[in-house]
């Protein structure tokens, strides 16, 4: 059965076009207001460089994107006549918890190894590329300080991306009768969105999983389990040193 034109269990929802802009764009301005507030915060200190001024603004693009998804997406499914668990499946469901492992666990297997193989050969073509700023921050904080971000980094985390870029983008398009799109935007905005060359390919086909997963599934909690394992390795493997930098 081609998943793509006979979804098993992922039911329509006709979201409405005005109301995912407006979250989109809700969501974005938010996250960049947050920023802001945390610059504003820094410039009137002398801690404007360093471990702590790291710390804030991860602090506040990560509770700028969270608070301001989890607000404006409760709203927007509210404005469809929906709460979480009508709107996106999100059910305690030992199936969907089934998947969300496995999908986890194969992702892990291609995506952390694919982004590797891209660090070498950007290496190797002379260019050398940065880890991520979460990263380089986890490896040297305070324990109190990995905490903090490593749990804002898996759990809301995986829930508010999970609802946009499944919930919300994806299941627009295809609603709309664009599949293929859907499949190809939402996966690729989702490895953009994390702003880092050598993850953009490894992210954006572990998006595509997750939309599979919730084509095949009919939960996002399946893909909320899959995106927190998966954020999960990356926050241990960045926290031990390892020298895989965080794809997700």
């Amino acid at each position: 059965m081609n998943w793509l034109s006979h979804p098993p269990r992922l039911h329509a929802r006709h979201w409405r076009l005005e109301w995912v802009t407006m979250l989109v764009v809700g969501i974005l301005v938010a996250t960049m207001m947050a920023g802001i507030v945390g610059q504003l915060l820094l410039d009137g200190t002398s801690a404007g460089s360093g471990p702590h001024a790291t710390f804030l603004r991860l602090l506040m693009g990560l509770l700028g994107l969270q608070v301001s998804g989890l607000g404006l997406i409760h709203v927007f499914l509210r404005q469809h006549g929906h709460g979480w668990a009508s709107g996106f499946g999100l059910r305690m469901e030992p199936r969907a918890m089934a998947w969300g492992v496995a999908v986890a666990a194969a992702s892990v297997l291609v995506a952390y190894p694919m982004e590797e193989g891209i660090v070498w050969l950007l290496k190797a073509a002379g260019r050398t590329p940065e880890p991520q700023a979460s990263v380089r921050f986890l490896q040297s904080a305070p324990a109190w300080q990995q905490a903090l971000i490593g749990f804002l980094a898996v759990v809301p985390a995986a829930l508010v991306e999970e609802a946009l870029f499944r919930g919300v983008l994806y299941s627009a398009g295809r609603d709309a009768g664009y599949r293929r799109l859907a499949l190809v935007g939402s996966s690729l905005l989702f490895g953009l969105a994390h702003g880092h060359v050598p993850t953009l390919l490894p992210l954006t086909l572990f998006g595509a999983a997750l939309a599979w997963t919730y084509e095949r599934t009919g939960s996002l909690l399946a893909c909320c389990i899959a995106h927190a394992g998966f954020n999960l390795v990356g926050l241990m493997v960045a926290i031990t040193g390892m020298g895989l930098p965080k794809p997700g």
